[in-house]
């Protein structure tokens, strides 16, 4: 039989030694402190998810745009469906789809958990910008969002678009995507930048052929402008209304389409 052969324990220098019982005692430290941490993270959340101090017991709503009445059946709904449930269990993100659902004409809900036991829903709704003519008036946004659960009746100071049907998606509270109506938006859009524009008003914008898109002033003249450059086009339209020798009685339309902006008489 062979001999066996000894292998001869080395010996590391002391400073390596040194360094390896640090390290071994950092790492024993870190994982201590790690597992003590987990363990207190799993106690609280047992806390907060169990205990009766988090159970929700009010819910508040805010917006300017509705009543006092409305934001309590809000209120009353949430608690209905949550109350006494824990706040932390609570899908904020399902609760905001069905208050949005109840008003689609709401642009953002945000609902949020005010410690300990109350949910704030907060409510931003779209602004009519202006009423499209189809069988009756729809209010729509700057978007292009039919608005539903908004009375026209209140907004007759609104211009109104034509040649857009908007009958499908006013009945789902949903965005038409037409380009009539697109250009038309842009068009208002454009106007609002016109300060001068104020003093004449729009009253309707007629959006039926883009190509030849017109809108008419309060004084019931027609302005044709076409479907591009707005801005230009409405430039060399303040400068043809600042001709004092201007007499609107006379005036069937102003074409600005072009460089040289042509009036059509009566």
């Amino acid at each position: 039989m062979g001999r066996q052969r000894k292998f001869k324990k080395i010996k590391l220098p002391s400073i390596v030694e040194e360094i390896r019982d640090i390290a071994v005692k950092n790492l024993v430290g870190f994982a201590t402190a790690l597992l003590v941490a987990f363990t207190m993270l799993l106690l609280v959340k047992a806390f907060l998810y169990n205990s009766d101090y988090f159970k929700l017991k009010s819910v508040e709503t805010k917006s300017s745009f509705i009543d006092h009445g409305t934001a309590e059946w809000i209120n009353n709904e949430m608690l209905r469906l949550y109350k006494d449930k824990n706040v932390f269990k609570i899908n904020l993100k399902n609760a905001a789809r069905m208050v949005q659902a109840s008003y689609p004409d709401s642009k953002e809900v945000d609902v949020r958990i005010a410690l300990p036991d109350k949910l704030l829903i907060s409510l931003k709704f779209r602004r009519p910008v202006a009423l499209i003519r189809d069988e009756r008036y729809y209010p729509i946004d700057e978007e292009g969002y039919v608005l539903p659960s908004v009375d026209a009746r209140s907004l007759k100071e609104l211009p109104v678009i034509l040649g857009v049907d908007v009958r499908y998606d006013a009945r789902r509270g949903r965005r038409n995507t037409s380009r009539n109506l697109d250009l038309a938006l842009s068009l208002l859009k454009a106007v609002k930048k016109f300060k001068f524009l104020d003093e004449y008003g729009v009253n309707t914008i007629n959006a039926d052929d883009v190509k030849n898109m017109t809108f008419y002033l309060k004084t019931g003249t027609e302005i044709r402008i076409g479907p591009e450059d707005f801005e230009g086009r409405l430039s060399r339209l303040e400068k043809t209304l600042k001709d004092q020798r201007l007499v609107f009685d006379k005036i069937k339309y102003i074409d600005v389409r072009f460089k040289d902006v042509i009036i059509g008489p009566k």
